[in-house]
């Protein structure tokens, strides 16, 4: 079975109903029929809360309570190995601080990042650090 980390840029984008939305959506149905696992660091999902804080809508509540009703596996530890890879990732590629998180949630769970950001995250995968299932 397929694992994915869902960054905050896939989610913000399935939120906000924005290109890419619909492949954050077929990933979250997969995942309800347990045909893939989805993992996401709370890094990420505080990076989402303000994100919506400092919108106009204001519907950060909202967001947190749906994150919540889909089939994501939520990591809220940092074991050592965890702050090795975020290490790693931050000084290796000089990735944000919330993005170290998601790349080492991916490696410790053998999944494939779910981003949109190419400019910075094309190198990794050129490198063969991580797999990414792109959304736009």
């Amino acid at each position: 079975m397929q694992n994915y980390v869902l960054n905050t840029c896939a989610m913000i984008a399935f939120f906000g109903d924005e290109a890419g939305a619909e492949k954050v959506s077929e990933l979250l149905n997969t995942a309800a029929f347990s045909e893939c696992e989805l993992f996401m660091h709370n890094a990420s999902v505080a990076e989402i809360y303000y994100d919506a804080m400092k919108s106009a809508k204001r519907k950060e509540d909202t967001i947190l309570q749906s994150l919540s009703e889909y089939p994501i596996a939520f990591i809220d530890n940092i074991t050592r190995d965890m702050i090795k890879w975020i290490g790693y990732f931050k000084t290796t590629y000089r990735v944000s601080f919330a993005d170290s998180f998601v790349l080492a949630t991916a490696k410790l769970h053998d999944g494939k990042v779910v981003m949109s950001d190419h400019h910075e995250f094309d190198v990794i995968e050129r490198n063969g650090d991580l797999d990414f299932e792109w959304i736009r």
